[in-house]
């Protein structure tokens, strides 16, 4: 069934809202000014914005991280984490681990990953839905934590002294990465054709991968330098502590991410909310990754409030949170807040009446960044967090010195996944990643919940 819009009805609509006073000032308002500006509700903003926090990490974390024109917030998100353990194992007033070591190896094999996945995808019509997505953006700077992990198991961690962001491509990669995807695209119609065409063997087809790796490399090499050190090769690190002493440090990336950062690569486990699926099962996300051979991208689906007071066990414990969110849906970037009602969309006659589970369904709502949750402030009667202090990775002068404040409602509505160990998890959940008995729900790559964070 099919209406057309009658020019008439248009007309009469219109002589209404010009009879509504209320209409008449909400359209003189948004045609002078910008609708975030004026709808923002600073009386909700000056009641959010309470940077008290009773459960916090010990350890300071400065400096302020900047991620800068590119989408490595997974990245960033990741190791500050873990520099937690690093400033407090060797006694520093602040640190950074190198994101940039990360960023390479993520992207040639992310390249690498690619390639595999266009010749598995052989069969499919090249305009079929799978196809095309692989071809969107085979090599973006977002990611998962689980993609996270399978770079640090094969080429571990450095401190940022040894490789930063001298590079321009690594704090603004749109170039880079225009270049290397229409390079790509067309090493897949080379892979695609001598599949389909040519009826290639697996020794032609390995030939024409290493030559492509070769290029792939080549290409990067021209935006980035190999990093210096090799993940099973010593460097030696010199540093200075709290207490102005000077140190020596002789590591593997792979000894430092072990020893230094306090990384077991066996114990972080992805949890996520999403109301679409049952609570209590693991979900998979097909096709998603980017070491072949690393581990897939795992969640478990659980409630809010089973997250919530896993957070708070967790910064209890002295650990901070590793969060995925719809960034930046209800945020103010200048005082640093995140809630829901902070914009009064109801004055204007525009309510959001849809729901967690329906926003998902509909492509409104997914995860799109990745942060750190450094503190809580726990309700002593309900013991449940009301609010959480948020470390982000856009520089000091997003925020307040780079922390939010996000409430509660907030965390319900537009947190879908956290990371903790999992000897934190009550041991009815931990079962269901070691049992080996859960079969988990296999989402497309296309999925919402297959989104990468930047």
């Amino acid at each position: 069934m099919s209406s057309s819009i009658d020019i008439s009805k248009i007309n009469s609509w219109n002589k209404e809202l010009q009879s509504d006073l209320t209409h008449q000032l909400a359209t003189t308002v948004l045609k002078n000014y910008n609708a975030d500006d004026v709808l923002l509700n600073k009386t909700r903003l000056l009641q959010q914005d309470n940077r008290i926090f009773n459960t916090l990490v010990s350890t300071d974390s400065t400096p302020v991280t900047n991620q800068k024109s590119s989408g490595r917030c997974w990245l960033f998100a990741a190791t500050n984490q873990l520099r937690l353990n690093v400033i407090s194992e060797l006694n520093l007033k602040e640190f950074e681990l190198s994101q940039a070591y990360l960023f390479f190896y993520d992207k040639l094999e992310k390249a690498n990953y690619f390639l595999d996945q266009i010749i598995s995808s052989a069969g499919e019509d090249v305009d079929s839905r799978l196809v095309q997505y692989l071809l969107a953006a085979p090599t973006e700077d977002g990611g998962q934590y689980s993609m996270f992990l399978n770079l640090v198991k094969k080429y571990g961690l450095v401190p940022k002294d040894l490789y930063g962001d001298l590079a321009y491509s690594t704090t603004a990669s749109r170039k880079w990465n225009s270049l290397l995807t229409t390079k790509l695209r067309e090493f897949a119609e080379t892979l695609r054709t001598a599949l389909e065409e040519h009826s290639a063997g697996d020794s032609e087809i390995a030939i024409l991968r290493e030559e492509m790796q070769m290029e792939i490399f080549r290409l990067m090499s021209l935006f980035m330098d190999l990093p210096p050190v090799q993940p099973n090769k010593e460097f030696t690190w010199e540093y200075v502590d709290k207490d102005k002493k000077i140190h020596t440090i002789k590591s593997t990336p792979l000894e430092f991410a072990t020893k230094y950062a306090k990384l077991d690569t066996s114990k972080p486990v992805s949890l996520i909310n999403d109301p679409r699926h049952p609570y209590g099962k693991l979900i998979k996300i097909d096709r998603l990754g980017n070491v072949l051979g690393g581990d897939a991208v795992l969640y478990l689906n659980v409630d809010n409030e089973t997250l919530s007071k896993l957070v708070v066990k967790r910064l209890q414990n002295n650990k901070a949170v590793f969060f995925g969110s719809h960034t930046p849906k209800f945020m103010d970037k200048k005082v640093g807040v995140m809630d829901v009602e902070l914009w009064n969309y109801p004055a204007i006659g525009y309510n959001l009446p849809q729901e967690k589970a329906s926003r998902i369904k509909y492509h409104e709502s997914l995860m799109t960044h990745a942060m750190l949750i450094t503190g809580c402030h726990v309700d002593e009667t309900s013991k449940l967090p009301v609010r959480y202090r948020v470390e982000n990775s856009w520089g000091k002068d997003s925020g307040k010195d780079g922390l939010y404040v996000m409430t509660q409602q907030y965390f319900e509505e537009y947190c879908f996944q956290i990371v903790v160990d999992i000897d934190e998890l009550p041991e009815e959940l931990a079962t269901k990643f070691t049992s080996g008995k859960e079969e988990p729900i296999v989402l497309p790559i296309w999925d919402p919940m297959g989104a990468l964070a930047k």
